[in-house]
Formats: structure tokens, C-alpha cells, sequence
């Protein structure tokens, strides 16, 4: 599967011989302990962190059979796509609001949207035949058969650094993103409708949030950003309520906590940022 971004964004991929089934059977937390096969259920396909799939269609021998199956458009935003569909549908075959738009988000709507300016650089999950992927304030769904939109979600941001989002979790059949203005979103996977959503950062403090959360077990996994001196932390959620379960700080922020005696001080070690914004290649163990 490739992915290419251009401006408005295009998403294109290449046709697989693959049985795709219908939108519904969601991620069975399970699932996600097995060797990658024919759905990329997380970010970077499993815990392992490899992107490596187990399915043998493709090789070096037919590879080269490969065609363009075919091409869709995503705007940003709450307009409408010039190709005919709100938030990208398929010229001619869908009117003007045919692609459900769901809209939330605790912004005022001050800052505009960027309307197809923003590039994708979030990792797709791609579930039952659908292809889930984001942008920063937006996640959609498509059909990974002929490429319409599903549906479109779009969030009314606070503001922040829309510098990405790199894709999102998914949990039976519940998907999580984060925001650039540092909340924690849930949706339903089927109908794009918001569940809830949490704050899971000071946005007064300047904290980004672009990491595509991980759930292991029943732990909604995120990171956030900051460019600043803030401290690092690692959050984990509860994926039905969206409470919080536990927060860690990835440097000392008291007197004997482990690596402190480390620091020229407490005060230093406090403003010594290690943001957990990315996933480590090693993979995640449960």
C-alpha cells in the first residue's frame, strides 16, 4: 500500500488482491498480539514496530502487477471538496454534503481551517476494509475498494502547532486521536460521532499534541510535544470513559525519584522537557 500527499491533499493507493469485507468488526484488542496480515490495525502495523505484514501475494516476482486502483481528494476543514462531496468525495458521483460531517471541538472557530492545505502525515489504519487516516483537526474514513469518504470528522480547534498528527488508535470499535490544542478525542469508528472527549495537556503551556495514540489491553497510550523547557509525560486513558488511569513523567519531578541524583537540580530536572511525542521502533510489550 503507498501513500502519497500532495496539496490539496491525494491519497492514492495501489490495488492489493485482497478480500475487503465491510466496515464493522472494529479492532479486537487481541488482535493486536498476532503477526500483522491483512488489516493494519496500529500504528506501524503492531507492537512489534517493524511494518512488516505476513501476507505473501505480494513479492518480488508480482510486484510488479501492481496498478492504481485509485485516487482520492481530502480537504480539511468543514468546506466543501471541488471535487464534489463535503470533505472529499468523488467528482461527479456525490453532491454537495453527500459525505458525512461531523463537527466538534471546544474552539470558537476564530482560526480558520487550513482547506486542503495541510498535508497527511499520519500512518492509515486500514480495518474491514476501511482505510481510517488524519490531518491535524480531521480523521475520515474511506473505502479501501473505491475510495469515497465514509465519513468526515472535524475539530474546532483552540489553536496551537498544526505541525502534524501521525494517525490514529483504534479499539473494537472506537478510534482515538489527538489534537494540535492537546485533547484527547474518541469516536465511533462507524459513524465518525464524537464519544468524548479529555484534555491531556496545558495548552497555556504550550504543549502539542501530534502522537498517534497505542492501546495495549485496555490502556489508551499518548504523548505530547512542547518546543520549550516543559516536562516530558506518557498518559494512559481509559478507552470506554475517557478517565484518566495513570500519568508518568519521563524526568524527575521530585526529590528521590529515579535518575535525580542525575540532575544539577531538582528545579533542572523539572525544565529537562523529553517529550514523548513519537513511537520507539523497538515496539510495545504488554
Amino acid at each position: 500500500m503507498k501513500l502519497t500527499t500532495l496539496v490539496p491533499t491525494i491519497v492514492s493507493f495501489v490495488l492489493m488482491p485482497a478480500l475487503l469485507s465491510g466496515q464493522g468488526k472494529g479492532v479486537d484488542p487481541s488482535q493486536l498480539l498476532k503477526p500483522l496480515g491483512d488489516s493494519w490495525p496500529t500504528h506501524s502495523g503492531d507492537y512489534t514496530g517493524r511494518r512488516y505484514s505476513s501476507l505473501k501475494q505480494i513479492d518480488r516476482t508480482t510486484v510488479k502487477n501492481l496498478t492504481l486502483a485509485w485516487v482520492q481528494t481530502l480537504v480539511d476543514g468543514p468546506g466543501f471538496s471541488p471535487f464534489g462531496g463535503r470533505g472529499g468525495g468523488r467528482g461527479g458521483d456525490f453532491g454537495p454534503g453527500a459525505t458525512p460531517l461531523i463537527v466538534g471541538g471546544e474552539g470558537t472557530g476564530e482560526f480558520a481551517a487550513a482547506g486542503g492545505r495541510t498535508t497527511i502525515k499520519a500512518s492509515a489504519l486500514m480495518v474491514d476494509g476501511t482505510i481510517y487516516i488524519s490531518s491535524p483537526d480531521n480523521a475520515w474514513a474511506v473505502d479501501a475498494r473505491d475510495g469515497h469518504v465514509l465519513w468526515h470528522y472535524y475539530w474546532k480547534t483552540r489553536g496551537g502547532t498544526h505541525i502534524a498528527n501521525r494517525g490514529l488508535g483504534m479499539w473494537n470499535n472506537y478510534l482515538f486521536m489527538e489534537t494540535p490544542d492537546n485533547y484527547l478525542v474518541s469516536l465511533d469508528a462507524r459513524t465518525g460521532k464524537e464519544r468524548w472527549h479529555k484534555v491531556i495537556a496545558d495548552f497555556n503551556l504550550q504543549y502539542f499534541s501530534t502522537t498517534a495514540p497505542v492501546i495495549v489491553g485496555n490502556h489508551v497510550l499518548v504523548g505530547t510535544g512542547n518546543d520549550l523547557d516543559a516536562p516530558g509525560f506518557l498518559q494512559s486513558f481509559d478507552p470506554e470513559t475517557g478517565e484518566l488511569q495513570w500519568k508518568h513523567y519521563t524526568v524527575p519531578m521530585n526529590e528521590g525519584d529515579p535518575g535525580a541524583d542525575t540532575w544539577p537540580s531538582l528545579d533542572a530536572a523539572r525544565h529537562g522537557g523529553a517529550q514523548p511525542w513519537m513511537h520507539h521502533s523497538g515496539g510495545v510489550k504488554q
